[in-house]
């Protein structure tokens, strides 16, 4: 019961590391109706950045290391809202008016690049961030033990902090109404008055800053970021938000953290050679529920 228990929570941290991943990338949706792959990159960017720069201030400037990991956080969250501000304002709005596939093959670009910089600055080589508050708190009841990192949870409060304060302002603002109803109907919202251009440049950077700070208490925790996980965490985190629907950033970000339980249950207790197989298969049948069951619904009406 004990192994149960760490598997469940060790599962809850990379749960809540899906989930926000998921709440961003659908915060973008939303507003451009379009698959963004380049939301993975920005994870997987923001983390690279952030180790790279603790290493250059760590060993080439000679700060301490936390002043050296702020350092390095600080460049990563600079050079993400810039690349995300040329996203959100040149190169999404053309492709929104085209069909889904421009959208689809342009992000694909943006990865690439963002892939093969981080890749060229590091000169091929993998940094690694030493273990940081790895200090253990226990959990449990009688013989039933478990425990966490100083650091998984720190990084779960994040997440839920996080994502409660962005819910609260898409359900309870103003601005989040504004938000709402660009997403429901562009042309309805810029009738009312609403600025349709800023308010989907807010969502979409909005929707990528959630990305980078993912990115960077990823790498945090984990050490490393490998220079293919943007495509791969962008494919991923595509097909589970299909499967847990886009209308609502908070349903995505449910799904996303039952992926990452079950991830952790695979690994625990089945081969891990088979882990992308069966979970994948499983987004891709959800997805043909879900899809066969709206067709069913629209052909009744």
């Amino acid at each position: 019961m004990s192994y149960f228990l760490q598997i469940m929570l060790n599962g809850v941290h990379s749960g809540a590391l899906y989930a926000l991943l998921a709440y961003g990338y659908v915060l973008t949706y939303i507003v451009t109706k379009r698959a963004n792959i380049a939301h993975g990159a920005m994870f997987a960017f923001s983390g690279q950045v952030l180790v790279a720069g603790t290493n250059f201030g760590y060993n080439v400037m000679w700060i301490i290391l936390p002043l050296a990991i702020g350092f390095g956080s600080a460049i990563s969250v600079i050079m993400s809202v810039i690349i995300l501000f040329l996203l959100a304002k040149i190169i999404f709005p053309p492709l929104i008016q085209r069909a889904p596939n421009a959208m689809i093959a342009a992000t694909l670009a943006v990865t690439i690049v963002l892939t093969e910089s981080t890749r060229i600055g590091a000169s091929g080589y993998d940094l690694w961030l030493p273990p940081l508050l790895a200090n253990q708190l226990h959990f449990g009841l009688m013989s039933i033990h478990a425990s966490l990192t100083l650091l998984q949870v720190i990084n779960v409060m994040i997440v839920i902090s996080l994502i409660v304060i962005t819910e609260m302002t898409l359900t309870m603002t103003m601005l989040g109404r504004r938000i709402r109803a660009v997403a429901d109907d562009p042309l309805a919202a810029s009738l009312c008055g609403i600025n349709v251009s800023s308010i989907s440049t807010l969502a979409i950077v909005s929707g990528g800053i959630l990305a980078t700070i993912d990115g960077q208490l990823a790498v945090i925790y984990y050490g490393n970021m490998s220079y293919s996980s943007g495509l791969i965490y962008g494919l991923k985190i595509l097909f589970i938000a299909s499967a847990g629907g886009f209308s609502r950033p908070l349903y995505a970000a449910a799904g996303a953290f039952t992926f990452g339980i079950a991830e952790n249950l695979w690994d625990g207790y089945f081969p891990a050679i088979w882990r992308e197989v069966v979970l994948y298969g499983a987004l891709v049948a959800l997805l043909c529920l879900r899809t066969e069951g709206q067709v069913n619904i629209q052909n009744r009406q």
